[in-house]
């Protein structure tokens, strides 16, 4: 049983709690769902049931059948902060280990956990080489094979591709039906996901203000628009750019595409990742760019805005007069935010990420051109600009990730899984902004397992295959001859209104 009584929880020296005088009960074997808006306290309280952090004022009390050793086991929303090991295979053995398990019910154990979760061919990767949605896998695995009594799951699908949501939401459906005394507590912000639920509870600021049936809960437009879990894809159609926003240059200087002529990329010691690909970009239209996992994504997007170079081929920027630019010359022209946000954050306040690239390109921003980019992307400049992009939520730090690159007025942009971690609202407003940023004449790129997105905002699609192998069509031909299946999520899992 967990039982949280009075309980409230602060950030540091934060003014505003986190939690605020939450109390609620979960029963042995219940099944519950979470949800709530970004920075409205779920991952706390995830945090707290599984021990690690402290209650400010309250109590946390975990009662569990028998004397189990690891009582509460946790998949945080960032796969990577749960890491610990060189390779998948000690990655997994970690909790077993700690644990004194003989080891040949070790090398049993650690063989049936990799065949569940289809990752015997990561045995021996090493985890800092692993693709999102791989590491998500993994650490999924590292946590179910001590079988704690409570599993708290923390978005656990953010990064998976459907093959691997699927293996997810069997996994669970084993748990519930071979260990019925397992309490399981899952957090998202799918509506598909909550309505599997025996009960679902929703926070908002911190504070519990619904508890019960999931489907009375959902049906309540109300509650949802208050607790901002509407889902609207047209709401922020005619979204407007900040002042600070200039895509208006049509110099020699501009990047008006980007070609890929059979490009090939290894990592050293590796096998090929993709190749001989060769494909188009230009400014002012909208490209998916999916496929499974590990087929990729992520790499390719790096070479694309020249943080990685290709092995073999070429990749070139060309000018308004069809002029190849140097890689040099396109530094924050084209560019792109990477899956963990966190990893492009180095300064001390919310504002210095904002200001840190146009000043470094010689094109500083005012007070009120900032506000402007904060307004965009949905966090208020009051509440936001002094914090520590650290101590954001992880829908938050996405954000602040979006108005950090854009600020500095970039002709193409990489999104890699931009609505990861956006609760319904910030992805509606992604949606808005991405239109308005086409209309305004840029040129993105968007790797997502979000088949609702992929099919509403792109034109076209290139699709990785897994294989090194890559095909490009328009998106509509795309869905039309149903190459969705296993690469992407099922459409309108947020539960438009």
């Amino acid at each position: 049983m967990i039982k949280l009584e009075g309980v409230t929880y602060r950030y540091g020296s934060r003014s505003e709690t986190a939690l605020e005088n939450v109390s609620l009960q979960i029963g042995v074997g219940e099944q519950v769902c979470i949800m709530g808006a970004n920075g409205s306290g779920k991952s706390t309280l995830a945090s707290l049931v599984a021990g690690l952090i402290k209650t400010d004022c309250g109590t946390v009390q975990i009662d569990v059948d028998g004397d189990a050793p690891l009582p509460v086991g946790i998949l945080f929303q960032n796969p990577e902060n749960q890491m610990v090991a060189v390779t998948v295979e000690k990655e997994i053995a970690f909790a077993l280990e700690n644990l004194g398990v003989p080891f040949q019910e070790m090398e049993k154990r650690i063989a049936d956990t990799l065949k569940t979760f289809s990752i015997e061919h990561l045995r021996k990767r090493i985890t800092s080489e692993l693709s999102g949605g791989e590491k998500q896998r993994v650490a999924l695995a590292s946590v179910m094979i001590f079988k704690p009594p409570v599993l708290v799951l923390d978005e656990p699908d953010s990064f998976l591709d459907e093959s691997g949501r699927r293996a997810l939401h069997t996994e669970e459906e084993r748990i519930v039906r071979q260990e019925p005394t397992t309490t399981l507590v899952r957090i998202t912000q799918y509506r598909s996901v909550a309505a599997r639920y025996q009960r679902l509870i929703v926070f908002k600021d911190g504070r519990l203000i619904a508890d019960g049936d999931p489907q009375a809960i959902l049906s309540d437009q109300s509650l949802c628009s208050d607790a901002r879990l509407a889902f609207q894809y047209d709401k922020y159609h005619a979204l407007k750019l900040p002042s600070g926003l200039d895509l208006s240059s049509n110099g020699a200087d501009a990047v008006e595409r980007i070609v890929a002529d059979s490009i090939s990329f290894e990592y050293p010691g590796s096998k090929s990742i993709f190749s001989d690909l060769s494909f188009s970009l230009s400014r002012g239209e909208i490209v998916g760019l999916i496929g499974p996992t590990g087929c990729g994504k992520t790499t390719l997007g790096q070479v694309i805005d020249s943080l990685l170079e290709p092995t073999s081929g070429s990749l070139a920027y060309l000018g308004s007069d069809g002029r190849e630019l140097p890689v040099s010359s396109v530094r924050g022209k084209v560019t792109g935010l990477f899956q963990q946000p966190e990893r492009q954050f180095f300064l001390p306040t919310c504002a210095e990420e904002v200001t840190f690239g146009p000043s470094n390109l010689g094109r500083p921003l005012s007070e009120d051109q900032v506000c402007t980019f904060f307004d965009l992307v949905g966090l208020d400049f009051e509440t936001f600009s002094k914090r520590d992009p650290l101590t954001l939520s992880m829908g938050e730090k996405r954000r602040l990730a979006f108005a950090a690159v854009l600020s500095m007025s970039p002709q193409f942009v990489v999104f890699d899984e931009p609505t990861c971690g956006l609760d319904p609202e910030g992805v509606s407003k992604f949606v808005g902004m991405a239109r308005a940023l086409k209309g305004s004449g840029m040129g993105l790129v968007i790797i997502s397992h979000d088949g609702s997105l992929i099919e509403s905002l792109t034109d076209r699609v290139l699709y990785l295959d897994g294989n090194s192998g890559c095909s490009i069509s328009l998106t509509n031909e795309f869905f039309a001859a149903g190459r969705s299946v296993g690469v992407l999520s099922s459409l309108n899992e947020l539960g438009a209104s």
